[in-house]
């Protein structure tokens, strides 16, 4: 019978070690089954390492996944790379050659255990260094085998946590979440922030079930201190004086803890009623989430605090657990050029028309980090537009721009996003004057709302930069118009005349329907969603750079592309020449010089 090539992999190392030159290094692990992979226990205590052996695992599609290396559980959290189960983690990848040379597959495995693994381990300053730059999975691993410890507590499976630019200390609040089906009044969820966590929750629709108010102490620890599992507390204590010299002793947890109010709850009944500071209604007692967040670095480590029966003879037991940030620096940027993402959130940005082209720009906005988007379109959603449109069915009959901004608002963090059902015009007349908003972007693909922002653009949006963006029939090509008040977009409206790539737009090109005016153009989520980006991408340009020159950015489809069209279409020089239907290319031009005016 022919062997697969999985099974010819394994046969050739199975030959090597049981029978080749191999045998003298391994021993064959009978214990895993075939189905299962193969298995050798490698002995080390020649060759003088902390780690005396490793077992060696082929999985059952070795060569398309590496063979395993596992060593004692005892070494997890004493040695990096080292997971609970005793999985060595080295990063290593397959390669074309492993088909071909499977043994030498297997060598390379053992070489970098040696390597990276075995060889370093004696040097401490080492393993703290390879603990803290991987801290945050070191953390998560360790949060999980907490939980099949004896002396472990109960903790919430999911902690979010929103901290806001955080000083040194901040002292905020958790919501946290009981399913109604629970017996135990277990959280299924809980939120920290320093403002409002409910509402938090609220927004983005994480308060499912009966809620639960509780408190939250941030800290953040010095970035120059290593984060490593030595360091890590595991009492309360000792958490008490690791956030005492962070704050230099600014902070204790103890009193903290008492300030609360927590303690009083879980007070003998038969003492004198306390005055309850701070203790929501609806908290049953003892029951409040207390929570400890330590921010190290991009890195968030949290402590679920648990009260003691007796407090005046027991400190509060703690538990590690694994944050979730959500704060926007992290999911829009990973902490990374926030001076950029900062500086977009304090934008105000206008949008007008939420169709095919204005939704997908919505998202795009929002999700680089402008700080406030309001967006106006005077459509509902119908059912046809499904094909193009962010929107969908269960949307249909709804205010495209009210749906969009609940959208938004539920999906993407530190962004302010309203929504309205009107006409440009009416609505700009009556909301907007000079200083409302920081950028104006039009594209209602409308020539008549163009017009009417050229004549009233000094009176409703002053010296705000303006930006047009439409595409021409059939997404055949796309145009981005930055007009700043030096150069300002003509009140004739030469979209046609000077800008477009083509005389497409002469032409009655769209498909007609049974309404009055009725029709569409013929073109796809692919086509449009390409538009999209590329309006996206000049858009966020000129937020980063307000002071950017009045310019005239286009796509535009191959010549073959208008070729093929069932009508005769004139094409500018923009239009690239290609034999491909699918080429396309970009130009940047100046308005001024469009507008002949240099």
């Amino acid at each position: 019978m022919k062997r697969s090539p999985f099974e010819s992999a394994a046969f050739a190392v199975q030959e090597w070690l049981d029978r080749g030159s191999g045998a003298c290094l391994a021993e064959r692990d009978t214990k895993v089954r075939i189905e299962n992979g193969c298995a050798w226990n490698i002995d080390l205590r020649d060759d003088g390492l902390d780690i005396k052996a490793v077992r060696l695992v082929l999985p059952p599609d070795f060569p398309a996944s590496p063979c395993e290396l596992y060593v004692s559980r005892d070494n997890f959290l004493k040695l990096p790379h080292i997971e609970a189960d005793g999985h060595v983690c080295l990063g290593l990848s397959p390669i074309p050659e492993d088909y071909d040379d499977p043994v030498a597959g297997v060598v390379r495995a053992l070489s970098a255990l040696k390597e990276k693994l075995l060889v370093p381990a004696a040097d401490a300053a080492w393993v703290a260094e390879q603990f803290n730059e991987e801290r945050v999975s070191y953390w998560a691993q360790w949060c999980i085998s907490r939980r099949k410890a004896t002396d472990h507590r109960p903790v919430t499976s999911r902690t979010y946590v929103d901290v806001g630019e955080l000083g040194t200390w901040a002292s905020g609040a958790v919501a946290g979440y009981v399913p109604g089906n629970s017996k135990h009044r277990v959280f299924s969820l809980q939120v920290a922030a320093v403002t409002d966590p409910h509402a938090l929750a609220a927004r983005h629709r994480w308060a499912d079930g009966s809620l639960v108010r509780g408190s939250a102490l941030f800290v953040r620890l010095p970035s120059s201190g290593a984060w490593t599992p030595k360091v890590w507390p595991t009492t309360f204590e000792s958490l008490g004086a690791l956030i005492g010299k962070a704050t230099d002793h600014e902070v204790s947890l103890a009193s903290w803890v008492n300030a609360t109010g927590w303690a009083d709850d879980l007070a003998p009944k038969k003492r004198k009623k306390k005055v309850r500071r701070n203790r929501p209604k609806d908290a049953p007692p003892g029951q409040r989430p207390m929570l400890v967040v330590l921010v190290h670095g991009s890195a968030m480590f949290g402590y679920q605090l648990y009260g003691s029966a007796i407090p005046a003879l027991q400190p509060p037991a703690i538990e590690p657990i694994h944050i979730t940030r959500v704060d926007a620096d992290w999911a829009l940027a990973r902490d990374h050029n926030l001076d950029v993402l900062r500086a977009r959130r304090e934008k105000r940005v206008l949008l007008l028309g939420a169709g095919s082209l204005g939704s997908p720009l919505a998202w795009a906005l929002a999700r680089a980090g402008v700080g406030q988007l309001d967006i106006v379109d005077a459509q509902v959603m119908g059912t046809e537009n499904t094909s193009r449109h962010e929107l969908g069915l269960s949307d249909a009959g709804y205010s495209k721009a009210d749906r969009i901004a609940e959208q938004i608002m539920q999906d993407v963090p530190g962004i302010v996003v309203r929504g309205f059902l009107a006409e440009a015009s009416m609505w700009t007349t009556k909301n907007c004057k000079p200083g409302v908003y920081d950028l104006v972007i039009e594209c209602t693909a409308e020539s008549s709302v163009r017009t009417f922002m050229s004549h009233m653009r000094a009176a409703l949006f002053g010296d705000c930069p303006v930006i047009h963006a439409w595409t021409e029939p059939l997404c055949s090509a796309a145009h981005v118009v930055l007009s700043q008040p030096a150069v300002p977009w003509p009140d004739d409206d030469p979209a046609d005349e000077l800008v477009n790539a083509s005389d497409l737009s002469a032409s009655d090109m769209r498909i007609k329907v049974a309404a009055c005016a009725g029709g569409f153009h013929p073109y796809g989520a692919a086509d449009i969603e390409l538009v999209a980006a590329f309006a996206a991408e000049r858009a966020t340009t000129v937020l980063d750079d307000m002071t950017h020159a009045s310019t005239v950015w286009s796509w535009a489809r191959s010549s073959a592309f208008f070729s093929a069209l069932p009508v005769s279409a004139n094409i500018r020089p923009i239009v690239p020449s290609s034999s491909s239907e699918s080429d396309s290319a970009m130009t940047t031009r100046e308005l001024a010089t469009v507008l002949g005016q240099q």
